[in-house]
């Protein structure tokens, strides 16, 4: 089908099941459904965006488009929560819905517009089922490595605020300002952290990231400060800011050009079974063996997801040989 066209009907689609939430989000069983409904057709939207980059840009300028791609979404993620908030404010959840739901119409306009048609693969082989992707054994590895990182990452996004806010007694409203140096961060930094951090090898460079995103956490065993806080998210968002392009770089360096779109979405997929189980484990970690345990736990993943990560470009370097 091409890159547009699954893009521009995610976003139609998009808007047209938020718009119905809005009329029907009164009935819970029917909201829930819609709910998960949209992440299903969001994905294409989601993931091919990457594909994309990978399409147009060229090998040795990948990272540098990954990370453009990351500013633009941290931009969202900057100017989202207050948006949405406004709309609340001024005219409920109704107004919130249906704010959203414009946006999805923006988006599709915007990609019917800006986006160049990509030609269809004609010939597409049998390695772009599933299957065959699983069965690559580098990009084996390097999603397992995306697993394990997006769980350290749903370590700072959902458990971290919970265990700040109820454990160690941090105001709801500081935490509000504490995540805020996430997408400042990206904003500002991302680019020309990218540029400064080239010169590495992609597999130290992966490693030493996912390291970044993990080990960290066990400063709260010392400290649980709002400084503490404070430097652990620092310290996971550099790691992420590299972690992030450098792992789209080497995914689009394994994917065969017609089956990019199969070894994307399995990449973007990773993200469900790791905002499933992180919150899931940690939280059963925390009810019994306390707070301390979750913070072991993240650096534990990170530890495993360096070495997946490494091992997939080594894997990848030894069958360019």
């Amino acid at each position: 089908m091409g890159r547009r066209p699954l893009i521009l009907w995610s976003f139609a689609a998009s808007a047209a099941n938020l718009a119905l939430l809005s009329l029907l989000g009164h009935r819970e069983a029917l909201a829930f459904a819609l709910i998960i409904l949209q992440g299903v057709i969001g994905a294409p939207a989601f993931s091919l965006d990457r594909v994309l980059v990978a399409d147009v840009v060229a090998a040795e300028q990948r990272e540098p488009g990954f990370a453009t791609v990351r500013v633009a979404t941290n931009l969202g993620a900057l100017v989202g929560p207050p948006l949405g908030a406004l709309l609340v404010y001024l005219g409920g959840w109704d107004a919130f819905l249906l704010g959203i739901a414009a946006l999805g119409v923006a988006g599709a306009i915007l990609t019917a517009v800006l986006i160049h048609e990509t030609q269809p693969a004609r010939n597409a082989e049998r390695r772009g089922s599933l299957r065959g992707v699983l069965r690559d054994r580098p990009f084996g590895l390097l999603l397992l490595s995306s697993l394990l990182a997006f769980t350290d990452y749903c370590g700072f996004e959902t458990v971290l605020p919970v265990i700040a806010v109820s454990v160690y007694g941090l105001g709801p409203s500081t935490w509000g300002l504490l995540v805020v140096i996430s997408p400042a961060l990206v904003v500002l930094g991302q680019l020309r952290l990218t540029r400064a951090t080239a010169r590495i090898p992609a597999g130290p460079r992966l490693a030493g990231a996912t390291l970044l995103m993990g080990l960290p956490f066990l400063l709260l065993l010392a400290s649980t400060s709002v400084a503490a806080i404070a430097a652990v998210i620092g310290a996971f968002i550099l790691g992420e800011m590299v972690w992030m392009p450098t792992s789209q770089a080497v995914a689009a360096e394994l994917a065969p050009p017609e089956t990019r779109g199969t070894y994307f979405g399995a990449l973007a997929a990773m993200t469900g079974p790791a905002w499933t189980l992180a919150p899931f484990v940690a939280f059963e970690l925390k009810a019994h063996a306390g707070a301390r345990s979750v913070w072991l736990f993240f650096a534990a993943i990170a530890v495993a997801a360096a070495l997946a990560g490494a091992a997939a470009v080594s894997a990848a370097r030894q069958r360019r040989r």
